[in-house]
């Protein structure tokens, strides 16, 4: 017996299906971002800028950085908030993350390669982290060897130049720049205590001055500059330059309040008599004439009225206490007169 089979037909292609799928592929939009970039680190137009991971010790992981094949590189700041996203033309990115660049000091995060690698014994950049492809390209190429004189022993031997790190000449260093930053927080009239401050209800940029804790400014750059170094060596710094924790400095800053408000009672205590201005001599006149104002060494002051004594009862004579005792019982002369 023979079976029989049914074959569907092939539908034909379309050739309008065709061109829509093409159009649909050709607008399939991409991944969008939005940078502030600085106009510093802006390539001319045969240069493309590099997004790049390096290690940072602050972070104690990679981060990114935004690098130019000049060799300029800036540190990439990610701002994340939740249910957040942008309106870019006619379309909605989701991804609602502003990422900024911050300008930095390439030694900074080069201390802890020397920390690791060149402790010990001197070693060229080159040698540092072989394997470790990241950390020798921002060795070599990001960071200023110049800067490592400031945190490193140098020395030259023909055309290689090897380092070993200092922890002095570092420790000198890093206070050196803590000061500068506290510097550029002053001028810039930043609010540094640890109490929050808004200058929209600061009544005056004067009081403000005159409130400025040099302490605080020294806490604060020291944390800006600690961002870049490891925990420890963020320690070191916070000892070398004798900045107290914040708490021992609320601590201490309420003692001293304290110390004022009794100082300031003692006084008051202790100047009982009030001074006249000029304009109050008509005033002074009379209570001179009442004897309420007294004159001390050409001043005028006022002294408190003297107390009087309480009047006593005049004793009677014999002959009045005899008319008394005979008027016992008798009646007055207008008692005769009341209508009853």
């Amino acid at each position: 017996m023979s079976k029989k089979t049914t074959r569907s037909a092939k539908p034909k292609p379309d050739p309008d299906a065709n061109i829509d799928t093409a159009a649909q592929k050709s607008t399939v939009a991409g991944l969008k971002k939005v940078l502030y970039i600085s106009e510093k680190i802006l390539p001319d137009d045969n240069q493309r800028l590099r997004v790049d991971r390096f290690y940072h010790p602050g972070k104690g992981k990679d981060a990114l950085f935004l690098t130019n094949p000049d060799g300029q590189i800036m540190e990439l700041l990610e701002y994340a908030e939740p249910r957040r996203g942008w309106l870019i033309n006619s379309e909605i990115c989701a991804n609602g993350r502003v990422y900024m660049t911050m300008p930095m000091d390439t030694t900074l995060l080069a201390i802890h390669h020397l920390r690791k690698h060149c402790a010990q014994r001197a070693m060229s950049l080159d040698n540092i982290a072989v394997h470790e492809a990241s950390t020798s390209r921002f060795l070599t190429q990001f960071v200023d060897s110049n800067g490592l004189k400031c945190v490193a022993d140098v020395k030259m031997s023909g055309d290689l130049t090897f380092y070993k790190y200092n922890q002095e000449r570092t420790l000198a260093w890093l206070a050196l720049k803590t000061r500068h930053v506290a510097e550029i927080l002053k001028q810039k009239q930043i609010h540094c205590g640890h109490s929050a401050q808004s200058k929209n209800f600061v009544r005056s940029e004067k009081l403000s001055d005159n409130v400025v804790n040099e302490m605080d400014y020294g806490r604060m750059a020291c944390d800006i500059v600690g961002r870049y170094l490891d925990s420890n060596l963020h320690d070191q710094l916070i000892g070398y330059l004798h900045i107290p924790s914040e708490i021992q400095a609320i601590v201490e800053e309420k003692t001293a309040a304290q110390k004022r408000k009794s100082q300031v009672g003692q006084e008051g205590s202790n100047s009982k008599k009030i001074k006249l201005n000029s304009h109050d001599s008509d005033a002074a006149s009379k209570l001179k004439l009442s004897g309420l104002l007294d004159s001390d060494n050409g001043k005028d002051c006022i002294t408190s009225p003297p107390t009087l004594e309480p009047l006593k009862e005049r004793s009677m004579t014999a002959k009045e206490k005899a008319l008394a005792k005979g008027a016992k019982g008798t009646k007055s002369i207008a008692s005769f007169f009341k209508v009853n």
